[in-house]
């Protein structure tokens, strides 16, 4: 599988990003995991956005879904007739206010039960703890596999979702100093425990707030996980 990091920024776009969406491609297979605002520009450096089969939305959160809107509107007007899987919580297409004259271009799932075949990939999900429904997906394919946390704090859920994984994709949007912050997101720290724990080979950081320090948030993951360590940018691309 190849991650090409789309976007990355966590709550608004920032100066150089734009928000969660990252491209996962295989045997020619292209799924997004999340469509952010400001994410449709710069999706089209890496792929015709015509060309996605699905999209996995973790959870409502503008954020992480307001793109689905204009690709649903990119995709109708260039005479896209496959309507695009999204596979999103329940209640998610209540919330992506896309007019009724081109909703009809997305294809709302509900996560599935256990693992399921998604073209060549494997997904599984499960319930993350966040302020509204959200999940957290693992995608394999044949040895290589990711996991994508969404936005969560912790929860056992998500580690045991990890263990083993090849990449653990994780948001780290929370600070310390942030009274709460905890009940919904991840520290760096946080972060960095759960990838130790899980045995994750790589764990990539991602979802700060543009205003959050990256060089600080990489030296607090780094007092505890000891493997590959990476920050999310735009473009980044790995290999699993």
């Amino acid at each position: 599988m190849i991650l090409t990091v789309v976007g990355c920024a966590g709550t608004v776009p920032g100066p150089e990003a734009a928000c969660s969406c990252y491209l996962l491609e295989h045997d020619g297979f292209r799924l997004l995991l999340d469509a952010g605002t400001g994410s449709l520009g710069p999706l089209q450096r890496f792929a015709d956005p015509c060309a996605i089969d699905a999209v996995l939305i973790s959870h409502r959160h503008r954020d992480h879904c307001s793109d689905l809107v204009p690709l649903a509107y990119l995709r109708d007007r260039r005479g896209t007739t496959a309507r695009l899987p999204v596979i999103a919580p329940a209640g998610t297409a209540a919330h992506v206010a896309a007019p009724s004259g081109y909703a009809r271009a997305l294809d709302w799932r509900d996560p599935p039960a256990g693992s399921a075949r998604l073209g060549p990939l494997t997904i599984e999900t499960v319930p993350v703890r966040h302020s509204v429904p959200a999940q957290a997906v693992r995608v394999t394919a044949g040895s290589a596999s990711l996991t994508y946390s969404g936005d969560t704090g912790e929860c056992a859920e998500l580690l045991e979702l990890a263990r083993g994984t090849n990449v653990l994709l994780c948001e780290a949007a929370a600070a310390v100093e942030t009274p709460g912050s905890g009940a919904a997101h991840l520290t760096p720290a946080q972060a960095a425990r759960l990838a130790e724990e899980a045995g994750a080979a790589h764990l990539v950081l991602t979802h700060l707030r543009p205003w959050a320090d990256p060089m600080a948030a990489l030296r607090e993951a780094r007092a505890s996980y000891h493997g590959p360590l990476t920050l999310a940018t735009p473009g980044l691309r790995l290999i699993t």
